[in-house]
């Protein structure tokens, strides 16, 4: 009787060992399926959340009204010490009416009423060295002729960084009224002569 009694207690153990271990083995699997199944999700939710992301790629309305000019310009580059030590090259390739823009990598939308005038120029840096200018000090603009009220540009990239013997693109832009006419804008140094050039924008 007491040797069946303890026959009974090994095999109790025995059975309880190997059901510790069924279930270990059932805890597992079941934690390597939810490891593949994080994994997995996770590399898909990158995918999805790269593709988001060119997905957001902005895309701006077409000018509603456009204008070459293909006008160049040269401008002296003084030192310090008001010494010419080059010159920069200043292109005006086309005038353009948009409603919508990109400024500082954000997209901005004019109001009801207004719209943007934006220039699109190049700045040609003849330098053996890197330049900065403010591309809005040379151009002003004239609203309905009038030739005793001239704005600079509220809108540009300034200081524009231009390295040395090279070519960098930029934009000017004003804001303005979209009943504005007889647009004219004016372009040279501050205080030197400049030439006006009359926008008929179509």
């Amino acid at each position: 009787m007491e040797i069946s009694t303890k026959f009974n207690s090994v095999k109790e153990r025995v059975n309880l060992s190997e059901r510790k271990t069924t279930k270990l083995i059932k805890y597992a699997i079941i934690l390597a399926v939810l490891l593949v199944v994080i994994t997995l999700g996770l590399k898909v939710f990158n995918k999805s959340d790269n593709s988001s992301i060119d997905n957001k790629k902005v895309e701006l309305k077409p000018a509603w009204g456009s204008q070459t000019l293909n006008k160049e310009f040269s401008f002296p580059l003084k030192n310090s010490e008001g010494e010419e030590v080059s010159s920069i090259k200043y292109f005006i390739d086309n005038a353009e009416l948009r409603d919508e823009i990109i400024v500082k990598g954000k997209q901005a939308q004019s109001v009801k009423g207004r719209t943007f005038l934006i220039l699109n120029i190049k700045v040609k840096n003849e330098f053996t060295q890197s330049i900065e200018i403010n591309t809005k000090d040379y151009v002003r603009l004239s609203v309905g002729g009038n030739d005793t009220e001239w704005f600079a540009p509220d809108i540009h990239n300034d200081p524009l960084e231009v390295q040395a013997i090279s070519t960098e693109p930029t934009r000017l832009g004003f804001a303005i009224n979209e009943s504005d006419k007889n647009l004219t804008i004016a372009v040279g140094e501050i205080n030197g002569e400049k030439e006006k050039i009359q926008l008929t924008l179509n």
